[in-house]
């Protein structure tokens, strides 16, 4: 199920779309529509994406009755919850509204959170019901699958109860879905897609489950049924039904309904001559034909008790010529395309071959074609082929195949046509019961070299002449035999038409139907076509019939050119690229009947390239052949011109969909547009073309607040404007609606008037967001991040403006009651907290559409707009005052905190802005000088009294200094000490824990701790560093490899996006997770995570035990911070000493091998590395000398050195003897990398004692003696 996240609201007053704008822009996206018109539209354009619709019922174009009337004939109304607003409260309103499929309806003015939260109830039932819905999809899915194993196991007892089935049963199922799906591609009208065709295969299994109710004697007896055995075998078809009858139970009704039509009916023929109804055409059910065909013809390709197989190619020719009872025409067609599946199933499945269990339900692949075309292109094909020829006889036949089917037969002449298996038997059958004497042998020709060279030629039609017996009278006839390729596509095909047609008297005048002296089609054709003839045989070359001397002089050679170069053939003068375009097209347009027109390139002598015009008739002459008449003009010189022009097309539209921008033309006289093609990859939709003036206004994807700036943008330029500029939000595919600039140019006809508009519609959405969100930024308090005083002063005004008077309002001007003693004794950081956690207590208490507002340093301001009466806004003053009194009571034990508010009332007190706020501010003076605590209505007898307190009290509009800039001081104080603890320090564990300490005590908070991950788990963690306060238990040695799967589910997952975990109040958590904390003693609590790589690697944190910690963001910024430097640190230290460890494990490795290792540079021969056994050997020896000197007491390297035996090798092994260690030793050089210099390893080996005995004279790597 796609996600839907969209809100659709639809009304006609923008005020209304305003109010519920707000209450639900933050939870949605958000569409609008001023009309039903444009919220049908949009609601098909995303019906995918919108949760809901909230609609207004009175609206202009189409109301909101019309909207939902159209929505209940499209389904949408039961699938997208449509939520009414109104005013009009009579019962036959809300029962139309409801009747229509309104989900609820909500009466004007209404309680904004009532509206936020029936809406929201809306869309979760209608979300768990699309989502139950798929649950009883899945389940009917799986109760088919159930079905199935039961039907399987009924398909096998038939099986095994009819000796000759074998895996008959399967063979059908897998037949039907091949044969279902050619027809579904040929045939729409049956209406199938896979689902169908997936059901009606699995019920085909049931076709013969009747048989159960057959006597085994009948069913299998060997040889042939009496009548009335035949009677009884006739009736499994409605024993099956009856047994069916009774599966009514498995739910599953399309199921059994298929199962049903085809177990009755699968014996139905198409002619009426079936059983047990004899259904005729068309009323035999589709999945009962099909089913038919596929039974007919696994009865005859597998052995039964009563007869043996027959070849594949016999069974298609018997089924396709009626020796099995007569089938549809159109499934005929398609059993043609699937015949080498269906020879490849029987193969794949035939008895004992096939898989015995579980087979799997899979469609073969087919075999591969060349160019091959479907169903209703052949079908077509002969359909144009057979209308030349009405009343004919008609076979098509396969030479690859051996397969013929009589099409038509319009009398019993040609019977015998049918009567063999093969089509070398039919046509044998037919010359020997029906043709002349005389011209049996033209007859036989079709067996021998006739067909052979009709196809070799590449011929298109050939036809001959010889007498057929009348059936009737005794007499023979003239006829007429044609013979016609069809599918000329496929060079390796070789299909045909034959078609036998009756000569009419006219006709005997005449050699051949329709043909004329040579003279007499040279006179008409030239009559017809002006210029030159080049006469061709219509043949797969075009074979040149006459001397071609028109052509000659077109394309500058000779006759003997020819016939030497080009064979004659006038294909191999086309130009190659050309070829199967002019073929294709040629045999499209001779198809219609009428004069072929072609373009096309030919190849001169002197391998040029000209462009020529053909114009083509077909003919056909005296011997039988059809030829093709062409006149052909030189174009050459129109064609250069047409390349130049489309190349500059062609660059013209590479530049437009390189471009990211949408380019239009608009044609101001035919009110149409035209767009660049990127549209609809950029938007995802097709957008209006025509009427774009009319249809703009009423149904478009522009934001309905935009509307009125697009519709004078039009306006003005059809009326002249040179050029113009609009920025509007267009909706894009996924109902998200995006911010663009269009920017157009108008052309002018000759006299002046404005003709097209040429523009182009650039994206600047990101631009635009961007500059909002500065905006926004711009107009919030920096520390509560509600509005500040100018921003909300331009809202209120707005508004004012708007409602001119018409609507109530409210506004208030809240004070804190003696702050300055917060911030005395607590600090003015902790101030900051307060004051944050006072902008998110007034903004809980109103409205969404309601403006809030830090006025300066502790006042605030919030305009209530639409209250409708006095009452409501009083009332929110009261309960914001008690809220109040609870605040901080565990933080401010000492200052009690209360605040002071002054109400003014739009219209009675003033009708703007600066009217409004004198009057509550002086109603807010009022309550000051009655005692604080108190909320006070503006009244004039006050007026007086409040404004001299004021002038006597002159109060600052901010007095205190920057929040942001404290913030800031405090974290560039916190980051510089830590930085110069860590970088200063010589015991690191010891720096930590005074940065931990530093940290507490600056922010005064209860516990600093660092959490790591266990060096042998990244799925556990401990407590490695912590700092405690006065009077607060330590923690460190009791949470040690803790999981954090363990810890209230995984502790992880408590930190979000930017790795921080804050929690105000712990009874806020999970039960799990509160336990945890709260046996610490935590009341509020700060964490930060340490990272690597994306890895979580643990956590700096920061408790506050007894009461709950309110954090300013500025503190929040700078723990966070604080943290980040910590974990860099941190990991550097821990890496620091996990390559400290392993090089003190290599060296401990290394010095317990029983051999003396060392390791020198290339170039100067020093030490850079012994291990311990090498320096108890030679106790002298050590890093920066020379190995000569060490191990030898040389001043120089030795003649035989090991590192000069390894430069050239790369290692090597010597044996060495040493006189001043007195050791042999086997030495193993290698060359290796030590740091940026080539060195080599040696590993020396102790064989002394298997030297014992033997000369050392010397010959040693390191000898110190000369030689």
């Amino acid at each position: 199920m796609k996600k839907r996240d969209t809100l659709l609201i639809v009304d006609d007053m923008e005020v209304n779309r305003a109010i519920l704008r707000s209450l639900f822009e933050r939870q949605y996206n958000l569409l609008e529509a001023e009309n039903g018109e444009q919220a049908l539209l949009l609601l098909h354009e995303y019906k995918e994406h919108v949760a809901a619709m909230l609609l207004d019922l009175v609206m202009p174009v189409k109301d909101g009755y019309e909207v939902m009337e159209e929505m209940g004939k499209s389904g949408l109304v039961s699938r997208i919850p449509v939520i009414v607003i109104t005013s009009d409260d009579t019962a036959e309103s809300e029962v139309r509204a409801f009747d229509l499929g309104a989900a609820d309806i909500i009466m004007k003015p209404f309680e904004p959170h009532v509206v936020k939260r029936r809406v929201q109830n809306a869309v979760e039932l209608c979300r768990h019901k699309l989502h139950l819905e798929e649950l009883v999809e899945e389940q009917s899915a799986s109760l088919r699958e159930s079905n199935a194993i039961m039907i399987d196991a009924l398909s096998s007892i038939i099986e095994y109860r009819s000796v000759e089935s074998g895996q008959h049963i399967r063979r059908i199922r897998m037949f039907t879905k091949i044969l279902l799906e050619d027809v579904a591609k040929a045939y729409q009208e049956y209406n199938l897609d896979s689902r169908t065709i997936e059901i009606i295969a699995d019920a085909s299994s049931m076709h013969d489950i009747g048989k159960i109710a057959i006597p085994d004697s009948i069913l299998n007896k060997p040889g042939p049924l009496t009548r009335e055995e035949f009677e009884v075998m006739k009736t499994h078809t409605t024993k099956g039904c009856e047994m069916l009858s009774g599966l009514e139970r498995m739910n599953d009704k399309e199921y059994i309904g298929y199962a049903y039509n085809i177990c009755r009916y699968h014996h139905e023929r198409w002619n009426g001559k079936g059983y047990p109804d004899g259904l005729k055409g068309d009323n035999i059910p589709i999945c009962a034909q099909v089913v038919a065909i596929a039974d007919c013809y696994d009865a005859l390709t597998t052995d039964r008790v009563y007869k043996k197989a027959l070849p594949a190619e016999q069974a298609f020719n018997m089924i396709l010529n009626g020796e099995c009872g007569e089938f549809s025409p159109r499934l005929l067609e398609c059993f043609k395309n699937v015949r080498e599946d269906f020879a490849a199933l029987s193969r794949a499945y035939a008895d004992g071959v096939g898989p015995k269990f579980k087979p799997e339900r899979k469609e073969l692949r087919k075999p591969e074609t060349i160019d091959a075309v479907n169903t209703m292109e052949q079908g077509q094909m002969k359909y144009l082929t057979l209308l030349r020829y009405v009343d004919s006889t008609v076979m098509e036949v396969d030479l690859n195949t051996g397969i013929y089917h009589v099409v038509y037969m319009p009398n019993r002449d040609f019977e015998l046509l049918r009567s063999g298996s093969r089509f070398e038997d039919s046509v044998r059958a037919f010359a020997q019961g029906s043709v002349y004497p005389d011209d049996r042998g033209t007859v036989l020709g079709l067996l021998g070299d006739y067909m052979t060279q009709f196809f070799s030629d590449g011929l298109m039609k050939r036809t001959r002449k010889y007498r057929v017996l009348d059936q009737t009278t005794g007499a023979y006839y003239w006829c007429y035999a044609t013979l016609l390729r069809v599918d000329i596509g496929n060079p390796g095909q070789k299909k045909a038409m034959l078609v036998w047609h009756r000569a009419s008297d006219e006709q005997q005048e005449e050699l051949l139907p329709g043909t004329m002296k040579e003279g007499m089609y040279r006179g008409t054709v030239i009559n017809r076509l002006a210029g030159g003839v080049v006469k061709c045989r219509n043949d797969k070359w075009y074979t040149l019939a006459d001397n071609g001397k028109g052509l000659c002089d077109l394309i500058c050679c000779t006759e003997q050119d020819l016939s030497e170069k080009y064979h004659n053939r006038y294909l191999e003068i086309i130009f190659p690229a050309d070829r199967d375009r002019v073929s294709q097209e040629m045999v499209s347009q001779l198809e219609e009947g009428r004069i072929t027109e072609l373009e096309y390139r030919l190849v001169t002598e002197e391998g040029k390239l000209i462009w020529v015009m053909d114009r083509s008739i077909l003919v056909t002459e005296e011997d039988g052949l059809e030829y093709i008449y062409t006149l052909l003009v030189d174009v050459t010189q129109s064609h250069k011109a047409m390349e130049e022009l489309q190349m500059s097309v062609e660059r013209y539209k590479i530049i437009l969909d390189q471009t990211k921008d949408v380019i239009f033309e608009w044609e101001i006289a035919t009110d149409e547009i035209s767009y660049s093609s990127n549209w609809e990859h950029k938007y995802g939709y097709q957008p209006i073309l025509d009427g774009i003036s009319r249809r703009l206004p009423f149904a478009s994807h522009i934001n309905p607040d935009d509307i009125q700036d697009v519709l004078k943008f039009i306006n003005d330029m059809m009326t002249g404007r040179p050029f113009g500029e609009v920025e509007f939000r267009l909706a894009n595919s996924e109902g998200r609606y995006c911010w663009c600039r269009v920017r157009a140019t108008t052309q002018f006809d000759t006299a002046g008037k404005p003709r097209t508009v040429v523009g182009i519609i650039a994206d600047i959405d990101g631009e635009k967001r961007a500059t909002e969100k500065l905006i926004d930024r711009a107009e919030r308090d920096v520390l509560t991040k509600l509005y500040n005083k100018r921003a909300a002063r331009h809202k209120i005004n707005r508004f004012l403006e708007l409602s001119q008077g018409r609507e109530c309002s409210a506004m208030l001007i809240i004070d804190v009651d003696n702050f300055k003693l917060v911030n005395d004794r607590y600090g003015h950081m902790f101030g900051d907290a307060v004051l944050t956690e006072m902008a998110s207590r007034i903004s809980s208490h109103f409205r969404d559409s309601d403006i809030v507002s830090r006025i300066g340093g502790d006042e605030f301001m919030v305009f209530m707009p639409g209250i409708g009466k006095h009452e409501i806004a009083m009332e929110r003053a009261e309960r914001l005052m008690a809220s109040f009194q609870t605040m901080f009571k565990s933080n401010l034990k000492d200052v009690p905190f209360s605040c002071s508010i002054g109400i003014a009332y739009s219209p009675e007190d003033g009708s703007d802005f600066q009217s409004l706020f004198q009057n509550s501010d002086a109603a807010l003076y009022q309550a000051k000088l009655e005692g604080k605590n108190r909320c006070m209505q503006y009244c004039k007898s006050a007026v007086n009294t409040a404004f001299e307190f004021k002038e006597e009290a002159d109060r600052p509009e901010d007095e205190r200094e920057s929040a942001e800039q404290r913030g800031q001081a405090t974290v560039a104080k916190v980051i510089s000490m830590t930085f110069q603890e860590l970088y200063d320090a010589a015991d690191f564990d010891q720096a930590m824990n005074s940065i931990l300490e530093m940290t507490g005590r600056m922010f005064h908070v209860s516990r600093v701790y660092i959490f790591e991950n266990c060096a042998d788990s990244e799925e556990r963690c401990t407590n490695t560093f912590e700092w405690c306060g006065e009077g607060i238990r330590p923690q460190r040695d009791e949470l040690r490899n803790l999981a954090y799967g363990d810890m209230g589910g995984d502790y992880r997952d408590n930190f979000n996006e930017e790795g921080v975990f804050y929690c105000l109040d712990i009874t806020e958590l999970t039960p799990e997770l509160q336990c945890l904390l709260a046996d610490q003693g935590i009341a509020s609590v700060l964490q930060c995570s340490i990272t690597a790589d994306g890895v979580f690697k643990g956590f700096v944190g920061f408790d506050e035990c007894g009461t709950a910690r309110i954090w300013t963001q500025e503190q929040v910024d700078c723990l966070v911070f604080l943290s980040k430097m910590v974990s860099t640190f941190l990991l550097k230290k821990r890496a620091e000493d996990r390559v400290r460890e392993s090089m003190q494990n290599l060296e401990r490795v290394l010095n317990n091998q029983n051999s003396w290792i060392y390791v020198i540079d290339g170039d100067t021969y020093e030490l850079r590395y012994i291990n311990e056994k090498t320096h108890r050997l030679a106790p002298e020896s050590r890093l920066g000398i020379c190995c000569y000197d060490a191990f030898f007491h040389r001043d120089k390297p030795c003649e035989r050195c090991p590192v000069r035996e390894c430069a050239g090798k790369g290692s090597s092994a010597m044996e060495i003897y040493n006189p001043v260690l007195k050791v042999w030793t086997l030495a193993d050089s290698s060359r290796i990398r030590w740091g940026d210099r080539d060195a080599f390893l040696l590993a020396c080996h102790d064989i002394s004692p298997y030297k014992v005995g033997e000369a050392v004279e010397g010959v040693t790597l390191l000898n110190l003696e000369d030689r």
